[in-house]
């Protein structure tokens, strides 16, 4: 039996998720009651994981997990993105600085969980499991991931309405946030430059997980741009040169080449370039 549920006394563990573990200190035991099981829905968190008899190796636990503290956090952070979406139409740009900088600190979180993947699953071991992973268990299929770059679009629609509303440009708040004095602009101005500097933050650590999650491929099924220019041995026949490490779905690795530098904010960075050409106007013009 995989996972044991039974009736219990009030205050007794109803689930036990490592149920054939002989040493009752060692068990996993969990749906007590409590009110805090109940208000945090943490039993029907603990239902989520793959019970223990039915785990493809010892990594897999942490694996199952990593993933889904990925998707619980961007969950997360597509609820606040909301709350800014909601606060730039009121012009409330305070508020919406104060729910973006807090998005931007749930979005470590997704990347620290690629960290302890890169780190701490072993190779052999997660190909191992990945044999014996479902076909197109595809992380493109992600409903975090998905709908977080749907809602940067609204979020960047909300962000554009909200200049336009008060005659701003980008490059005049990327001005304002670098301002060291002089006549002092309208508090909101101040506001909406913090929500810029954060919109950009919020990309960087979006392309940071791709990034390292590209990373975390090439270690663990290959793909690196090294391998192509390496010499390669004579027995190795032109065929199985030419093969490279594919995702679930069949298609090549070197495509999240592309994605790790995909931005969901792309006209900030067309005003970073304006901004250095603006800057520096001698030598864009080749004198």
């Amino acid at each position: 039996m995989a996972r044991r549920i039974e009736e219990g006394r009030p205050g007794e563990a109803k689930a036990v998720l490592n149920p054939d573990e002989p040493n009752p200190l060692l068990r996993f035991e969990y749906d007590r009651g409590s009110n805090y099981e109940g208000d945090t829905r943490i039993t029907l968190a603990m239902a989520a994981l793959i019970p223990e008899a039915e785990l493809h190796n010892s990594d897999h636990r942490m694996f199952q997990i990593v993933h889904l503290i990925n998707e619980y956090v961007w969950c997360s952070m597509h609820h606040e993105l909301r709350g800014v979406i909601g606060a730039l139409d009121n012009d409330d740009f305070g508020l919406a600085a104060r729910l973006l900088t807090r998005t931007n600190g749930l979005a470590d979180m997704p990347v620290q969980c690629v960290r302890l993947l890169q780190d701490f699953l072993p190779q052999a071991s997660f190909l191992r499991m990945r044999d014996l992973l479902p076909a197109n268990t595809s992380g493109l299929d992600s409903p975090g991931g998905r709908n977080l770059r749907r809602v940067c679009r609204a979020l960047w629609q909300s962000f554009d309405a909200a200049m336009k509303r008060n005659g701003v440009t980008s490059l005049g708040l990327i001005e304002e946030f670098a301002r060291e004095g002089g006549e002092v602009p309208a508090a909101w101005v101040g506001g909406l430059s913090t929500v810029q500097t954060g919109l950009h933050a919020l990309d960087c650590k979006l392309m940071e997980w791709n990034q390292l999650h590209l990373r975390l491929v090439r270690t663990h099924l290959g793909g690196h741009p090294a391998a192509r220019t390496a010499p390669m041995p004579a027995s190795t026949s032109t065929c199985a040169a030419s093969e490279g490490p594919t995702s679930l779905r069949g298609e090549p690795v070197s495509e999240l080449e592309r994605l790790s530098e995909r931005s969901v904010f792309p006209l900030l960075w067309k005003t970073v370039d304006d901004a250095y050409r603006q800057a520096t106007p001698a030598r864009t013009s080749g004198i």
